[in-house]
């Protein structure tokens, strides 16, 4: 599976951190892709939390169900998507520097066209890779913006 790795610096504590990136509800507001929740069982996520969402990738709109497979409060948390023509695990991990600061590291590991196999794996390394660093990328930006003006 491709994977995309962005880390940036927030000038907020790592407790003010985890409780934004935990707020589902807040999510379509700085993930790129998420256009809408559509329903969670709860909100702050904890583990086994299960949401919907609307989203968007490039041209294609789809509805996914994730699940919280993982949860250590304030440090990480996981979000897995095993959708049929969308695989993915989203995992956000959060770091005190002890300054003040935090360190809000975010990787997803994705497939977006695993039944299309070795095709869905050449057109993910040249297209859709790009597309998904760019999309993180901003997302993350997004993340530390709110959180920094307090949302």
């Amino acid at each position: 599976m491709p994977k995309v790795e962005i880390t940036k610096r927030i000038n907020a504590p790592q407790k003010q951190v985890w409780e934004f990136i935990s707020d589902i509800e807040k999510a379509p507001e700085w993930v790129v892709v998420m256009k809408s929740l559509i329903h969670t069982t709860e909100n702050p996520v904890k583990l086994g939390t299960v949401y919907h969402e609307s989203s968007k990738i490039g041209l294609k709109k789809s509805k996914t169900e994730w699940e919280i497979t993982y949860f250590d409060a304030p440090h990480m948390q996981a979000h897995e998507c095993n959708e049929s023509d969308f695989k993915a695990t989203l995992k956000m991990r959060v770091e005190d520097n002890g300054d003040g600061t935090s360190i809000l590291f975010h990787s997803t590991d994705y497939q977006l066209m695993p039944n299309f196999k070795l095709l869905g794996r050449l057109l993910e390394t040249i297209f859709i890779n790009r597309l998904m660093s760019k999309n993180l990328n901003q997302s993350v930006i997004n993340c530390k913006q709110m959180i920094e003006n307090k949302y």
